[in-house]
């Protein structure tokens, strides 16, 4: 553990901080609340930071929560003292602590006075921190749990919704730009630079995920990073990436051509299509995720390009670009929650040839699957 620079508890009026709380944060406190007797805690202790950002709205990069049956006590270290006063949410009876020692600040101020146990997002932290931590805190017990918050975290309200949508509104115009912007003779890394400038421009606030720009035979690489390879002519190139706007990401993939497409091209981009669209109609809340993997996997493969789809069918969308649930015929306990954001891209690749990705966002409704952003029905040539 590092030792204390600066340790000091501030008490938070909701005058001093951010007045726009949704009252939607009541019910998620409650929520969360409501797991204490399952986990004989008298305390959950979140650190994951996406989680926190959920509950709190604060968005630095070190913290830590510590929710109890009537407090909650919020932890970071003295970069973000300022921060805080104008970010957090007036959570009822909030306390924050400004330290760069957490566990020993908690055990030698009293904080943990009371408290026998304290239940902790164990998925988010590693097992020798865990140990660590039982050391400092006894005889407090300190149990692991899973999907505390995670679980709420699928279905978005309105407030998020929107913010979502702008997400994919600058993603969109993003690549609407680029499809003006690419030429023969660039590198990928240079594409990926003028998506991460445009989507600044454009009014998002960091990258929701790693940039993907691959070409030609690179293409076949599922995932794979920009390089300093030369765009060539009559060749694919698959844009893979995601902006963030009050938190929320996007993910956005699509194939454009900077010349001639072949048939074989063709058909296998309308295949991804055909099984995006499909999907689209079959997709219901509480649906299996493996079932709807299974829909957009068997249009791939009566196709005849089952051998060359390499990942998962999509998967959630939210405070991260990539969250539960996942669709894939890997889990069987995926569930699609109503109101829930999913990303479906398929993806067909040629070995050492080229790849083929698009991706389709949309909202889960009781009557399917609302699109929120369509991939074209075409490749884009350029």
């Amino acid at each position: 553990m590092a030792k204390n620079k600066k340790e000091t508890a501030i008490a938070v009026e909701a005058a001093q901080v951010n007045p726009n709380y949704p009252r939607i944060i009541d019910r998620r406190l409650q929520q969360i609340r409501f797991q204490l007797e399952d986990q004989k805690a008298e305390s959950i202790c979140i650190c994951h930071l996406s989680n926190i950002r959920y509950l709190t709205n604060f968005s630095g990069l070190n913290a830590l929560m510590f929710v109890h049956e009537n407090e909650i006590h919020f932890i970071t270290d003295d970069r973000y003292e300022e921060q805080i006063k104008f970010e957090l949410y007036p959570l009822p009876n909030l306390k924050t602590h400004i330290t760069r020692d957490p566990w020993n600040y908690l055990e030698s101020g009293g904080i943990l006075k009371g408290l026998q146990s304290i239940a902790f997002e164990a998925e988010y932290m590693p097992y020798s921190s865990a140990v660590e931590i039982r050391n400092i805190i006894r005889p407090v017990k300190f149990k692991p749990a899973t999907n505390m918050v995670t679980r709420f975290m699928q279905s978005k309200d309105p407030e998020e919704l929107i913010y979502v949508k702008r997400s994919l509104e600058i993603s969109d115009g993003v690549y609407q730009l680029m499809l003006g912007f690419i030429k023969p003779g660039m590198s990928e890394i240079e594409v990926a630079t003028e998506i991460c400038y445009q989507a600044r421009k454009l009014g998002s606030e960091g990258d929701a995920s790693e940039i993907i720009v691959v070409s030609g035979n690179r293409g076949s690489i599922v995932f794979g990073n920009p390089s300093d390879r030369k765009i060539k002519k009559n060749e694919l190139i698959i844009l893979d990436f995601g902006v963030r706007i009050n938190g929320f990401g996007t993910d956005i993939s699509r194939t454009i051509s900077t010349g001639k497409v072949s048939k074989e091209q063709k058909l296998m981009y309308e295949t991804i299509r055909n099984a995006q669209r499909i999907a689209a109609a079959e997709v219901r809340p509480g649906m299996n995720g493996r079932h709807l993997d299974g829909i957009v996997r068997n249009i791939i493969n009566e196709a005849g390009f089952g051998n060359n789809f390499k990942h998962t069918s999509g998967h959630g969308i939210g405070l991260l670009a990539y969250e539960n649930p996942f669709i894939t015929n890997y889990l069987e306990d995926e569930i699609v929650p109503e109101d829930s954001i999913l990303g479906i891209e398929p993806g067909i690749y040629s070995t050492d040839k080229f790849g083929i990705r698009c991706e389709d966002v949309m909202l889960v409704k009781n009557n399917g699957g609302e699109v929120l952003l369509a991939a074209p029905d075409e490749i884009a040539v350029i």
